[in-house]
């Protein structure tokens, strides 16, 4: 092994930062999590059946669910099989009453391009990774199934859930370093589709809801307020969520700020100015509306106080938007 493969393995004993197992599955022994990614609302495709190269490589059954989804690729020790990894997840799952929709075991059961369709370098669909993932864990984001053998699937279902689980032993490979850090661990991907609506972000709050819950919690995040990526013009289709503000204004002598919210992507200086153009953008739009300008600080605070993760696509989603605060 080189220096740099030995340097890799240190990547190994400590999972990737802010991951954390998921209760439906748990994690097998001293494994660690070596990549994660979250998604409170996405789609996802598992495979339901097993591969086939007729008519160009694809899965012959696959099932799409959508919801929240929970991708995590544990690494284990040296000196484990994919039998006993794969057993451990299984069993459990198989216990808390999860029914087995499909099942195989190495390519003659699952098909000979299984692995390259479920996960592979040359595919970033497939792919675990978010802006958390960093340094070193970066260089496995591609290469972590790629000497993958003996693999073993399974996709199970409960309620709604669906579960998958890959599992496969890394033997060989073609990242160099990479690879041979990887070599005789096993590592499994686990894949959960958890029942759940997409959040409406994208809506318009009404005066009523504003007055509502500016009363009971003092601000009210505002999504309905649009502009260009990296612009603070407000677009045509903030008409609705702007005559809104002004009904509930007008209503009120109440002193407000306008707080301007960006996700985490970007510099920092970058991303205050931004926020605290676009706060100051709103707060002109409704001094036209007839708000008294006295009434009406507009400040931009970037990322700094973020509604949700900015790991994920939803997170960062949450995180644009104008608060309405009252002084």
């Amino acid at each position: 092994m080189t220096a740099d493969a030995a340097e890799y393995q240190k990547v190994f004993s400590e999972d990737q930062p802010g991951a954390k197992d998921h209760p439906l599955t748990g994690r097998y022994g001293d494994s660690r999590i070596l990549l994660q990614s979250v998604a409170a609302f996405n789609e996802i495709t598992f495979a339901a059946g097993k591969a086939d190269y007729q008519g160009g490589k694809h899965f012959t059954e696959t099932v799409k669910a959508e919801g929240k989804v929970t991708r995590t690729i544990y690494i284990t020790p040296t000196e484990r099989s994919t039998l006993e990894v794969f057993r451990n997840f299984y069993d459990k799952l198989s216990g808390d009453g999860f029914e087995t929709v499909f099942q195989c075991a190495g390519t003659d059961e699952c098909g000979e391009p299984f692995k390259e369709l479920k996960y592979h370098w040359n595919n970033k669909d497939t792919h675990v990774s978010n802006t958390t993932v960093t340094g070193d864990r970066t260089r496995f984001v591609s290469s972590v199934f790629d000497g993958g053998q003996d693999i073993r699937y399974a996709l199970m279902k409960k309620d709604g859930t669906f579960v998958s689980l890959f599992v496969a032993l890394n033997r060989g490979g073609t990242f160099g370093d990479y690879s041979a850090a990887l070599n005789d661990r096993v590592t499994a991907l686990v894949e959960i589709a958890e029942p759940k609506a997409m959040d409406n972000l994208m809506r318009t709050i009404d005066s009523a809801e504003m007055a509502s819950t500016i009363a009971s919690m003092g601000s009210i995040a505002l999504y309905g307020l649009y502009f260009d990526t990296a612009k603070a013009e407000l677009k045509a289709e903030s008409e609705p969520q702007l005559v809104e503000m002004a009904n509930y204004l007008k209503s009120n002598d109440l002193k407000f700020y306008v707080v301007g919210h960006t996700d985490s992507q970007g510099k920092l200086d970058y991303n205050l100015d931004l926020s605290n153009r676009r706060a100051k953008a709103v707060a002109a739009e409704l001094v036209k509306r007839g708000i008294k300008k006295d009434r009406i600080d507009a400040r931009g605070v970037g990322p700094l106080a973020p509604a949700a993760p900015n790991d994920d696509d939803d997170g960062r989603a949450r995180n644009r938007r104008v608060v309405l605060v009252a002084q």
